[in-house]
């Protein structure tokens, strides 16, 4: 009697331990379902092109299309007093941004399609090309070109005049990404080519940048391409030095110019001088806190009735500040935070690190000449006169960002490439299990060979048949216990809906390797190899092969 109600009391303790086990094993594998219905979700396709390279290309086309729609409107209410009084026709300026956002479109269209203008092409061909005709523009600028408020920076050439400085920036971008990847990734290059590379290639065009004069377009570039190194890999103490050196160099161009000093005063005061050097950052002051929550409408603004100097132009922000408000203005600054932080993950997804950079270096180009602009005209830093990409007026401005915008797009295209990897996700399966709780296999992603179960073991059948008498309630709920502690899909017996066991076949001492059961032969090569001992190790040449084939 007392040995009967002991054997009871050790069939519900084992009973109670399957249960943990068997709970223990559950939780994973609902973990593993929820990992796998992630993944299947990041793999869905929109348009035949995996989701995961997709979604940030919607969002940077959608983004892009809202910014250059609310760029045409805020140029004709800020320009169109100003356009009838000076040509007699107040879509004057509208109807040239247009223009210049068509010819911009049509860039796109050629850089994404062509193949002319791939990655590879940009990498290995149109580098040094596209070198020598800045270059050679930047030049022409210091011999022909035309001046504007003591900068001459222009190139007039009888229909329009184009800005030389601004097609410099997505230049810069892939001379350094191309010296970025030569010399962080590839190794192509050592320290001394690399560093040539930077003066020459960059450089040497910022230096002509500089001169003209243009802090802004200068400070600019090397803002963003001193990004792009640190993203490459650039060492921390190159980082202090050029941070050292960029002090240094900012402090020498403020102080030797009265102008740059004058608009650093207006940064830190602007109403010291309101009729003179602050006379811009004070209206601009004056058009957001007119504008209040909610703005005064589109077309209300009074300060471009001849008031706000540039108010298409430099000073565009504070005709959107004081027609919408501050709900429109922080709608509007969301929207370009996504385009870039859309332009982020579309170079986050390339395979590709030429690529990858240069989504990287396009993005932070316009995202700090944003902000750069942003922050001038509320006063935060100097105004260096650099308009908003995509919403001021200007023709070689609005180009330019609409060939950065088409590099992104670009990467984008190229980024949905098959790769081996995904040849061979595409030749596994899943195992699944159907409603009698049976293993099936569903052949479209990756988690364990599918199939269904091949027979259980001949200790699983012991196990489970062994009568009370025999000591089955004890040694069978043990065994069962025991043999549910394997990894999932690989033999689970004794839990409700589990994997049968997977019959091996043989002995499992018949499995074991001994060091001098053959030639270790590398995976890759087939080449043996001797271990530390000085004999032979690892699986013979069949043996690898069978692990890794069946």
């Amino acid at each position: 009697m007392a040995r009967d109600t002991r054997n009871n009391q050790d069939a519900r303790m084992d009973a109670r331990a399957g249960e943990g086990v068997r709970g223990r094993a559950e939780r994973p594998r609902r973990r593993r379902a929820t990992e796998f219905e992630h993944s299947s979700m990041g793999e869905r396709l929109i348009a035949g092109v995996p989701a995961r390279i997709m979604a940030p290309r919607l969002v940077f086309i959608v983004c892009l299309a809202a910014l250059c729609s609310f760029g045409l409107l805020m140029v004709y209410s800020a320009s169109s007093v100003e356009a009838l009084q000076e040509t007699g026709s107040s879509t004057y300026f509208l109807v040239r941004q247009l223009i210049n956002m068509a010819i911009g479109l049509a860039f796109i269209l050629i850089m994404c399609i062509a193949p002319a203008f791939s990655l590879e092409s940009y990498r290995f061909f149109w580098t040094k090309p596209f070198w020598v005709i800045i270059m050679g523009l930047l030049v022409l600028v210091k011999v022909i070109g035309a001046g504007s408020g003591g900068a001459v920076r222009w190139i007039d050439l009888g229909f329009t005049t184009i800005q030389p400085s601004e097609f410099a920036k997505p230049v810069a971008i892939i001379i350094a990404a191309r010296l970025a990847v030569d010399y962080f990734i590839d190794r192509e290059i050592d320290s001394q080519k690399f560093i040539k590379g930077l003066v020459l290639g960059i450089g040497l065009p910022l230096a002509l940048v500089f001169v003209q004069p243009d802090m802004g377009s200068t400070l600019i570039i090397a803002v963003a391409v001193f990004f792009m190194l640190v993203l490459s890999g650039l060492p921390g103490r190159y980082i202090f030095y050029i941070l050292g050196v960029f002090a240094v160099a900012g402090t020498a161009a403020l102080v030797a110019q009265p102008y740059r000093i004058a608009r650093l005063m207006v940064a830190i005061d602007p109403w010291k001088d309101p009729y003179g050097d602050g006379y811009q950052a004070t209206l601009a002051i004056m058009a957001f806190a007119s504008g209040g929550l909610f703005g005064r409408g589109i077309g209300g603004s009074t300060m471009k009735y001849n008031y706000l100097p540039e108010a298409h132009n430099d000073y565009i922000l504070a005709i959107i500040g004081e027609e919408l408000g501050l709900v429109g203005t922080v709608i509007f600054f969301a929207v370009f935070i996504a385009l870039l932080v859309s332009a982020f993950r579309i170079g986050t997804r390339c395979p590709n690190r030429f690529g990858r950079l240069i989504a990287y270096g396009s993005s932070l180009m316009l995202g700090i000449q944003f902000f750069v602009n942003v922050m001038g005209i509320l006063g935060v830093t100097p105004m260096t006169g650099k308009p908003i990409p995509f919403i001021s007026y200007g023709g070689s401005s609005v180009l330019t960002s609409m060939i950065m915008a088409g590099l992104i797009l670009r990467v984008s295209i190229e980024s949905n490439q098959t790769t081996i990897h995904d040849v061979r996700r595409q030749s596994l399966s899943v195992v699944d299990r159907d409603r009698g709780g049976r293993a099936t296999s569903s052949g479209f992603s990756v988690l364990t060979g599918g199939g269904s179960a091949r027979g259980e073991s001949s200790r699983g059948r012991s196990s489970q048949s062994g009568s009370p008498r025999q000591g089955g309630s004890t040694r069978g709920a043990r065994s069962s216990s025991t043999s549910s502690r394997g990894p999932a899909g690989y033999g689970r017996t004794g839990i409700s809906g589990g994997y049968d066991r997977v019959n091996l076949n043989g002995d499992p001492s018949d499995r074991l390797r001994s060091r001098d059961s053959g030639p270790r032969v590398n995976r890759y090569d087939g080449s043996g190899r001797r271990d530390n001992h000085g004999g032979r190790t690892g699986y013979s040449n069949s043996t690898r092969r069978g692990r890794y084939d069946r």
